[in-house]
């Protein structure tokens, strides 16, 4: 298994997705089909990835109105 593959499938399964090799792969259960997790793997990465920037914004707008920077 490369690494990217190897990493794609552990950030999956952080973010609660069932992520195997195959819809026959473990985990055995498997609620959506193998090529639906993976669009709903990159959802999840968009949304978690706009939160950071989100609060990142907010932050760095708080810290110039009062001053900070």
């Amino acid at each position: 298994m490369s690494g990217q593959r190897r990493w794609i499938k552990v950030w999956a399964r952080t973010l609660g997705m069932p992520v195997g090799a195959t819809d026959d792969d473990k985990p055995e259960f498997l609620p959506i089909k193998q090529s639906d997790v993976t669009k709903a793997l990159a959802f999840r990465t968009f949304w978690i990835v706009l939160h950071v920037t989100t609060c990142v914004m907010i932050v760095a707008g708080n810290g110039r109105t009062l001053g900070w920077w």
